[in-house]
């Protein structure tokens, strides 16, 4: 935890630097946008781009207007004027305004140019502002209204959409003043063009994009509409190339900027040197740690010139290594876990020669006897009787039948260990199916110096389990207990149910194992070299009973005292049916 603490606070003093940084140099970064975009804007569209610009760049306080004088004369240059108006209604400010224009409005009057577009037949664009400086509403009108003129004209000159031969000249005396031309559309085509500046027809978005970008075109349009007869008419006005807008900063401000970016600039390269230089080292060490790992040294995480660069003589790391101390205490404690990973690696080596030199020499025992008959039998050097013979017939016949056991029990132990078995479940009481295992070893005359007994559960408990590996399981540690036994030895089953699981318990007042046999009972082959059956070991058969016991989701564990016998539990987990599941499984 104090390292997480540690890194968090030495992260967040960073961020917080770096933060601050950023957001200054992102504010100086913001306004080029802003000035940027609004050069764009005021080159396309002049008029649109006084009108989202002039509100932000004005400064109002007490009904007192702060603005520069060059948005005076952009507005003038257009032909545009401007009026304020606060939340009363009153005008506080005005620029190049008709003398005919009020210097308050009430709210319907509002309401009126906000719906119409108009004060006193002038064309206006209207702005609302709640920002930094208050409510204040705002108007931006033309000096002329060419809307209004081509309305007036259409009138006149109207005749069923054309201009009649007889009128053109009047209506080319009119558009001579504003050295323009006008064009009229029906249904999608030129009919007519009216000017001294005839064009080629003209593509649907070239129109619009004169009424939206007019900077970007050589002129400027206007439009009457007549809905009853779908004529359009069109007004060409000869376009402004739109005044480029003075740049926002001045030659201090251009400086001050220039060096917060040399400032950033050297900042971030010198923050990024000694990031890389503080944790840079510090992962150098771990990487050569790494490889001494892959070398198989773990017994030298640093070496001696390491552990001086990071440790002090007193024993305490160094200032620019303590954020890692933990890391380190954690290498030290993985190193000792790989020593003993690898000495457990060479003791399981071990134990595998002796697994493989202990079947090597349970084969060849039988091996050597059924060979040695064979030799005898064919060398035809001795007289045999009918009963020797049937003696060796019989010797070679077990010795064959132990190595077809051996060899099964190797394939299981694969079949296991690589989960090549299926398990057909069915529901089984359990009770009834012990005591019919125990049941076998009870009638079993050559058992008769063992004693055993089973021991029950009060209610009927059922289980889902395979019945003939479960049988198996079963048979090797019953057999196992009489094996390892002397005679009179008692062999008890009991079983018990807790919340959790129903447990089978193969108890016997035997001979009993030390702790080293207990630890070795589950290897793939702990046993004596000896082929009888009084053997010391206990062969594959435990191996095969826990694999098929964790196959039905269960657990077996052994308990044991020298001189007081053995107890070996199998714990399976619970499962629940209803009375018509179990009905269904009967049948």
């Amino acid at each position: 935890m104090r390292l997480q603490r540690r890194i968090t606070l030495h992260f967040s003093i960073q961020f917080v630097m770096l933060f601050v940084s950023v957001f200054i140099f992102f504010i100086f970064l913001l306004v080029l946008v802003a000035n940027l975009l609004t050069k764009v804007e005021l080159n396309a569209n002049t008029v649109d781009g006084l009108v989202e610009t002039i509100p932000s760049r004005m400064v109002i306080k007490d009904n007192e207007v702060e603005i520069d004088e060059k948005w005076s004369k952009l507005l003038n240059e257009n032909d545009m004027w401007m009026q304020i108006i606060d939340k009363e209604g009153h005008v506080i400010y005005s620029k190049h305004t008709p003398s005919a224009l009020k210097e308050s409005y009430t709210i319907n009057e509002l309401l009126q140019i906000e719906e119409t577009r108009e004060v006193e037949h002038y064309p206006v664009h209207t702005y609302y502002d709640s920002w930094m400086n208050g409510e204040y509403y705002f108007l931006f009108g033309f000096q002329h209204n060419y809307r209004d003129t081509l309305g007036k004209w259409y009138t006149s000159y109207n005749d069923q959409g054309y201009v009649d031969e007889k009128a053109l000249p009047a209506l080319e005396k009119k558009l001579q003043p504003f050295n323009g031309y006008i064009q009229i559309f029906e249904k999608g085509e030129l009919i007519q063009s009216i000017g001294t500046n005839e064009e080629e027809q003209l593509g649907h978005l070239d129109i619009i994009g004169r009424i939206y970008e007019p900077g970007k075109h050589p002129t400027r349009v206007e439009v009457y509409n007549d809905s009853e007869t779908g004529i359009s008419w069109i007004l060409h006005l000869p376009g402004k190339e739109s005044p480029k807008p003075t740049w926002i900063f001045s030659s201090q401000e251009t400086q001050i900027l220039l060096i917060a970016i040399l400032i950033s600039l050297f900042l971030t390269i010198m923050f990024s040197i000694w990031n890389g230089y503080r944790y840079g080292r510090p992962l150098l060490l771990f990487v050569n740690w790494l490889e001494r790992m892959g070398k198989e040294r773990y017994d030298e995480v640093l070496t001696e010139k390491e552990k001086k660069k990071v440790f002090k003589k007193k024993g305490k790391t160094r200032y620019r290594y303590r954020l890692y101390q933990e890391v380190f205490q954690s290498f030290y404690h993985m190193a000792d876990k790989l020593n003993s990973a690898e000495r457990e690696r060479v003791r399981l080596e071990q134990l595998r020669e002796e697994w493989m030199a202990g079947i090597s020499h349970d084969l060849r025992t039988p091996l050597s006897t059924i060979q040695g008959y064979g030799h005898m039998l064919e060398s035809n050097k001795y007289d045999f009787s009918a009963g020797e013979l049937e003696e060796i017939g019989k010797t070679i016949r077990k010795k064959g039948d132990y190595m077809l056991e051996l060899v099964n029990d190797f394939s299981l132990v694969f079949q296991l260990k690589n989960s090549g078995i299926t398990l057909n479940k069915s529901s089984l009481e359990l009770n009834h199916f012990v005591r019919k295992v125990v049941a076998k070893f009870k009638e079993d005359f050559t058992l008769s110096e063992y004693s055993f007994e089973c021991i029950g559960m009060e209610n009927p408990t059922y289980i889902p389990l395979d019945p003939k590996w479960f049988t198996r399981v079963l048979d090797n540690l019953i057999y196992n207990a009489i094996k390892h036994n002397p005679p009179d030895t008692r062999v008890t089953v009991r079983l018990l149910r807790t919340e959790e699981s129903v447990n089978i318990q193969i108890e016997d007042n035997g001979i009993g194992m030390d702790e080293e046999a207990v630890k070795n009972l589950f290897g793939r082959y702990y046993r004596g070299t000896n082929t009888n059956e009084k053997s010391d070991g206990l062969g594959l058969g435990m191996s095969i009973a826990k694999a098929i016991v964790e196959l039905h989701d269960g657990d077996l564990v052994v308990a044991s005292e020298v001189g007081k016998g053995t107890t070996i539990t199998i714990a399976l987990p619970v499962a629940i049916y209803s009375a018509k599941q179990k009905e269904s499984i009967a049948l």
